[in-house]
C-alpha cells in the first residue's frame, strides 16, 4: 500500500436569511499537498483568491441554514445539515475529502499500511483543544471506541465493525488493526460523525474541539454564534494564524427563498445547497457570486419492503420503470444534476459506477403494477422534508406516478421533525419518504449504513444475502479492478430488487457576496469549512 501525505483547503458553506441568531463555523484543512510526500504548513492557504488584495483579518460571517436540533454529540447524528455544520465548525476529523473525492490531511498528517489490515496514522503535533488540553492519540482511541460501541447506538457501529483494535502507540501515532484487510479504510474516517473528541469532555453536554471556532451560544430555534479560537493550530501560506474571521454566525431559517433575500439584502453572507432557480437568482446579482463542486449528494426514495405495497417486488420495479428521472431533473434542477443509474453510487465514483441508465417505460410499469395485484391502482403516502428542492421532486414524481396508477399523497414536515425519532411521519418509520444523502468518500459506506441486512439505517428493512456477501467482499478486496467489478455487481442487484431509488445526483452550489473569499465548497456541502474564509479588502 502507498503512503498518503497531502494537504488542501476545505470549507463548506450554508447561509441564511434575515436577522436572527448566529451559528456555526467550520475549520479549513490546508493546502498544496500531493501524494508524493509534500505537505505545506497551511490550514487553508490553498483556497483560491479572485481579488488582488490579501485577506482582511476580522469580521463576522453570517451563514443561513435550516433549523437544527443543537445536538453536540456527532456520534448520534441523524443527518440534520445544521447540526453537521455546527459540529464541523468546532470539531475536526483526522482526514477530509476534497472536491475530487481524494483524502486530505487534517489532524492526521500521514497514514500508511503494508497489507491493508494494519493502518498507522501520524497525528499533527502541538494541537490543543479549545479548553487547553492537548490532542493526542488517546483522544482518537476514545472517539473511535465510542463510534463502534453498540451500547451507544451510533450509526457507525456497522461501518467500523471491521476494526479489531485501536492502539495509541505514543501521543502522535495511533494504529488501527482490522479483522480483515480494507484498502479503503482511511476513506471511512471522512464520515461527518467521525469528528475527534476530547477524552476528558462529555460530548453530550459540551462542544469542545480543535477547530478554528469555539461555540458561544446556540438555540435549536434560532441559530448559533461561534467565536475565533485563539489557540487554533492552522496557519496560511504567509504564516498568519487562522481563522481570519472573529466570529461565525449560523442563522436558522426553513425558507431558502428568504435566505436568498437575506443574501441579496446584505443580512446574510453565505447560503449553501442552492437549487437551479436560486443559482440563477444569485448569478443575476452583480454583487453576488456562486461557487460549486461535484458531489454524490443524492435524493433517495426510501421504500419499506416489510409492508405492502413496498413488500412486493413487482410494485418496486413498477416505480423504477415508471419514473422519468431526467424529466424530473429538467423540471426542478436543470443543468445541476445527473440521473445516474438509480442507485446511491453516482458517476463521481468513476470506475466503481455502473453506467447503466434505467429506461423510462410507463407501459412496463403498468404491467408490473398489475402483476403486483394493483391493476386498479394503489394509494401511498410520501413523507418529505420541507427543504428545497425536495417538495418539487415529490410533486413532479407524484404526477408521474398518477400516470401509471399510483396515487401519491404528499406530507411535508420540517427537517428537524423528519429526522426525529418520534411519531410515524419521519425518515425511519414512513413507508415511503425522500431522504437526502451527503457525499461519502467510498460507496461502501452507503451499503454499510443503509443497505446490508444488519445496517444501522436499513430503513428499507431489506435483506439480500447476495448483496450482503458482495458488500463483505468489497471491503477485503485490495485489487482496484476487482473491487470495481464487485461494486457493479452490487449495483445490479439494487437495480433488480429496487429497495430504494435515487432520483438524481447533484452538483453542489453555494451563493456568497463578491468580496467573500477563501471558502472551498465541500462535496458534502454541510461539511464546508470556514476557517480560511475572509472578506477581501
Amino acid at each position: 500500500m502507498k503512503m498518503v501525505r497531502t494537504r488542501d483547503a476545505r470549507v463548506l458553506v450554508v447561509l441564511g436569511i434575515l436577522a436572527a441568531l448566529l451559528v456555526l463555523a467550520v475549520a479549513a484543512a490546508g493546502c498544496g499537498g500531493d501524494e508524493t510526500g509534500t505537505e505545506t504548513t497551511a490550514a487553508g492557504g490553498s483556497t483560491e483568491t479572485t481579488s488582488g488584495a490579501g485577506p482582511q483579518m476580522g469580521g463576522v460571517l453570517r451563514v443561513a441554514t435550516q433549523p437544527g436540533n443543537a445536538d453536540f454529540d456527532p456520534a448520534l447524528f441523524a443527518g440534520n445539515p445544521a447540526d453537521i455544520q455546527l459540529q464541523h465548525a468546532v470539531l475536526e476529523k483526522l482526514v477530509t475529502l476534497d472536491q475530487e473525492f481524494n483524502l486530505q490531511p487534517t489532524l492526521a498528517t500521514e497514514w500508511s499500511s503494508e497489507d491493508g489490515q494494519v493502518w498507522t496514522f501520524t497525528l499533527r503535533d502541538g494541537v490543543t483543544f479549545s479548553n487547553g488540553s492537548p490532542f493526542t492519540a488517546d483522544d482518537v482511541v476514545y472517539t473511535m471506541d465510542r463510534l463502534r460501541d453498540p451500547e451507544l447506538g451510533s450509526a457507525m457501529v456497522q461501518v467500523y465493525a471491521n476494526i479489531d483494535t485501536i492502539t495509541a502507540d505514543d501521543p502522535t501515532h495511533v494504529t488501527f488493526t482490522l479483522k480483515t484487510p480494507d484498502g479503503e479504510f482511511p476513506k471511512s474516517l471522512t464520515d461527518y460523525r467521525t469528528l475527534m473528541l476530547s477524552k476528558d469532555v462529555d460530548p453530550t453536554k459540551e462542544l469542545i474541539g480543535t477547530g478554528p471556532f469555539m461555540l458561544d451560544t446556540v438555540t435549536a430555534e434560532s441559530g448559533a454564534t461561534l467565536k475565533k479560537n485563539p489557540s487554533y493550530w492552522g496557519t496560511d501560506d504567509q504564516g498568519n494564524q487562522l481563522p481570519y474571521l472573529d466570529e461565525l454566525r449560523f442563522v436558522y431559517s426553513p425558507d431558502m427563498a428568504g435566505q436568498i433575500e437575506g443574501l441579496q439584502g446584505g443580512s446574510i453572507d453565505w447560503v449553501g445547497g442552492l437549487t437551479a432557480e436560486l443559482k440563477q437568482t444569485v448569478e443575476a446579482n452583480p454583487d453576488l457570486k456562486t461557487i460549486s463542486t461535484p458531489t454524490n449528494y443524492c435524493f433517495e426514495l426510501q421504500i419499506r419492503t416489510d409492508v405492502e405495497p413496498g413488500s412486493k417486488l413487482e410494485f418496486r420495479q413498477a416505480i423504477m420503470a415508471g419514473t422519468d428521472r431526467q424529466a424530473i431533473i429538467d423540471l426542478v434542477a436543470p443543468g445541476l444534476a445527473d440521473p445516474g443509474n438509480g442507485t446511491l453510487v453516482g458517476p463521481g465514483y468513476a470506475d466503481y459506477y455502473l453506467d447503466q441508465p434505467v429506461p423510462y417505460d410507463p407501459d412496463k410499469a403498468k404491467q408490473l403494477l398489475a402483476d403486483a395485484g394493483y391493476a386498479d391502482g394503489v394509494k401511498i403516502k410520501l413523507v418529505t422534508q420541507s427543504v428545497d428542492v425536495i417538495p418539487a421532486i415529490a410533486t413532479a414524481w407524484q404526477a408521474q406516478m398518477k400516470q401509471i396508477g399510483i396515487d401519491v399523497e404528499i406530507l411535508q414536515v420540517p427537517a428537524d421533525v423528519f429526522y426525529s425519532e418520534e411519531g410515524e411521519d419521519n425518515w425511519y418509520q414512513a413507508a415511503f419518504s425522500i431522504v437526502d444523502w451527503g457525499t461519502r468518500a467510498a460507496p461502501i459506506t452507503y451499503f454499510q449504513l443503509a443497505l446490508t441486512s444488519d445496517a444501522t439505517w436499513n430503513y428499507q428493512r431489506w435483506s439480500n444475502p447476495d448483496f450482503d456477501a458482495l458488500a463483505k467482499q468489497i471491503v477485503v478486496e485490495l485489487d482496484a479492478a476487482k473491487r470495481a467489478d464487485l461494486y457493479k455487481q452490487a449495483q445490479q442487484i439494487l437495480l433488480d430488487q429496487v429497495p430504494m431509488m435515487n432520483f438524481m445526483v447533484n452538483e453542489g452550489v453555494a451563493g456568497e457576496p463578491a468580496n467573500l473569499e477563501g471558502i472551498v465548497l465541500a462535496p458534502d456541502w454541510p461539511q464546508t469549512l470556514f476557517g480560511s474564509a475572509y472578506f477581501a479588502q
